[in-house]
């Protein structure tokens, strides 16, 4: 079995990088150049304080953008299109696959930032990756629980992760500081608010390791319901 599972490992990623990784590198190379295209026409001169503070400024739109690109029919396009018939056809754990799947994902996401990144340091002004890459991937992480555990049970997830993602945002400022019932809802409710203090990472200030831990352990939660889904439910 887990030899299938390597084989399929190969095919996951040329399918990320021709459905989705192109994708990412020209949407994220689009929302990069209309900030810097501006400054740079202007002749700014930027210096490694105001480059990190330009880069979060296009991460916080960019990394969230490609992890919504990415998540998309992640399960749900195998249910819709009728692929799961030959991929299971063979003895291959639904669950293992769709982890297998998940990690690979997450890998090319990681690869796309890395190459922008590179490209922003030839362009803009070299900054140290390991807070770049560290922001992008606690995104990824913190939404893909949620995304997973949404695409094993409806077909079209992706207006679903939409809905749950804005009608979060909507519910908690209506919401924000309201006791009783308002309070409970709002302390189950995806904690999306914390990806803001991640911009620290990137900044050279600092991220409380409760905000990481409530981030992972909320969608590692959702993560672990959706390979249940995938177990007990009948997947056609």
């Amino acid at each position: 079995m887990s030899g299938n599972l390597l084989r399929y490992a190969i095919w996951q990623l040329r399918d990320f990088a021709r459905e989705r990784g192109i994708a990412l590198m020209v949407i994220g190379l689009a929302i990069s150049i209309t900030f810097i295209g501006p400054m740079k026409a202007i002749g700014v001169q930027f210096t490694e304080n105001s480059a990190r503070q330009l880069i979060v400024t296009i991460l916080s739109q960019v990394a969230l953008l490609a992890a919504f690109i990415a998540f998309n029919g992640m399960i749900s396009n195998d249910r819709k299109l009728g692929y799961y018939r030959f991929l299971f056809s063979k003895p291959v754990s639904m669950p293992a696959y769709y982890t297998q799947l998940f990690a690979v994902f997450f890998a090319g996401y990681l690869i796309v930032f890395a190459v922008l990144l590179g490209l922003f340091g030839l362009v803009v002004f070299p900054v140290f990756p390991i807070g770049v890459i560290t922001y992008a991937a606690l995104v990824f992480l913190s939404l893909g629980g949620i995304a997973f555990f949404i695409s094993s049970l409806v077909r079209f997830d992706w207006p679903a992760l939409g809905g749950v993602f804005m009608g979060t945002l909507l519910l908690r400022s209506v919401l924000a500081g309201r006791d009783g019932p308002a309070a409970i809802l709002l302390a189950i409710l995806p904690p999306i608010h914390e990806l803001l203090p991640l911009a620290g990472l990137v900044t050279g200030g600092t991220v409380a390791p409760l905000t990481v831990l409530w981030l992972l352990g909320y969608s590692a939660c959702f993560f672990a319901a959706g390979l249940i889904v995938l177990r007990r439910r009948p997947f056609a």
